[in-house]
C-alpha cells in the first residue's frame, strides 16, 4: 500500500470514529451514573436561643461537636439533579450566590467544586449520602453555612 492510500485510511477511519456521536444523536448522553442528585440545604445558626429546626437535626448532629451555636434554622432546602460538568446555583438570603458543579462521580463519591461568593472556592469529594457543608460567611446575629449531600442509588 503506497504512503498516501494509508494515511487516506487512517484519516478515514479518524472520521468515522468522530461521526460516531452524531449518528447516535437520539440516545440519552447522559446514563443515570453520570447524574448527580444534591440534597442542597442552607441553615443559619446562631447564638440566640431558638433550638434546632427539625429539618436540620442530621446537620445539626454532624455540626454541634465542631461548632458552637444555640439555634439553628433552615433558609432554603431543594434538591438538584446536575450532570457532570454541569453548574448549579443557588442564592443566599444576603444576596450573594454558591456555585457547584460534580466533577466526577465513581464508587468512593462525588468530586464536587464549589464556590461561595465572597468567602470560599474548593474542590472536595464527598461519600453519596454524606454532607459536605461549606461556612459561607456571617449573616444577621450569626452565620449561614451550606450542606452539600449527593443521593444517588448505589
Amino acid at each position: 500500500m503506497s504512503r498516501g492510500r494509508g494515511l487516506r485510511a487512517r484519516l478515514g477511519a479518524t472520521l468515522a470514529v468522530l461521526a460516531m456521536p452524531i449518528a447516535s444523536a437520539g440516545v440519552d448522553p447522559s446514563p443515570a451514573a453520570d447524574r448527580v442528585p444534591l440534597n442542597v440545604i442552607v441553615v443559619h445558626t446562631s447564638d440566640a436561643p431558638g433550638g434546632v429546626d427539625p429539618r436540620a437535626q442530621e446537620l445539626d448532629a454532624q455540626l454541634k461537636k465542631q461548632l458552637r451555636y444555640e439555634s439553628m434554622r433552615v433558609v432554603s432546602q431543594e434538591r438538584i439533579e446536575l450532570a457532570i460538568d454541569e453548574l448549579g446555583t443557588i442564592a443566599l438570603p444576603d444576596g450573594r450566590t454558591v456555585r457547584f458543579r460534580p466533577i466526577h462521580r465513581d464508587e468512593t463519591g462525588v468530586l464536587i467544586a464549589v464556590d461561595v461568593e465572597g468567602a470560599v472556592k474548593l474542590d472536595a469529594r464527598t461519600a453519596n449520602h454524606h454532607k459536605l457543608v461549606i461556612g459561607a460567611g456571617a449573616y444577621q446575629d450569626g452565620h449561614l453555612a451550606v450542606s452539600l449531600e449527593p443521593d444517588y442509588a448505589d
